[in-house]
């Protein structure tokens, strides 16, 4: 539990990985009575980038970037070449230019799977970047073979 809710941060970011689901959940079962997109893709992309913001904190990101720089620090959580930064920074560009495009479509069926795109993206991102820390948590307590 201490993972999730160790510090300010891990509350935060777990109380807004919960909202995101609870959000995006919301929205899947309710998509047919949705008739502004927009509206949905901008709540999405705030709460994504929050939710992101708040995790590359709570994991130490710019620890391990100040670490590459001058060395002066501890690295964070993960490395700065790893697969979480390099998916996470090529899923992160997937979410502006969704974001971008849908300030130019004005279909709603467009921006629909837009917010999809967006969404599911985010959803990427969280269940790499959690099972990375579950896998990392369980390594170091020696119980993953």
């Amino acid at each position: 539990m201490n993972l999730y809710f160790g510090d300010a941060i891990s509350i935060k970011t777990t109380v807004l990985l919960v909202i995101f689901l609870v959000f995006l959940g919301g929205i899947v079962k309710k998509r047919a009575e949705v008739r502004h997109w927009g509206r949905f893709v901008l709540g999405i992309c705030l709460v994504g980038l929050s939710i992101c913001i708040l995790g590359a904190t709570r994991d130490g990101l710019h620890f391990t970037v100040q670490q590459a720089i001058d060395g002066s620090v501890e690295p964070g959580l993960f490395p700065l070449v790893s697969a979480q930064t390099i998916v996470g920074a090529a899923l992160g560009i997937v979410i502006v230019i969704s974001a971008i495009l849908c300030l130019f479509l004005k279909k709603q069926r467009a921006r629909e799977a837009l917010f999809f795109i967006i969404a599911g993206s985010i959803l990427l991102k969280i269940v790499m970047i959690e099972a990375s820390r579950i896998m990392l948590v369980l390594a170091s307590a020696n119980l993953f073979l």
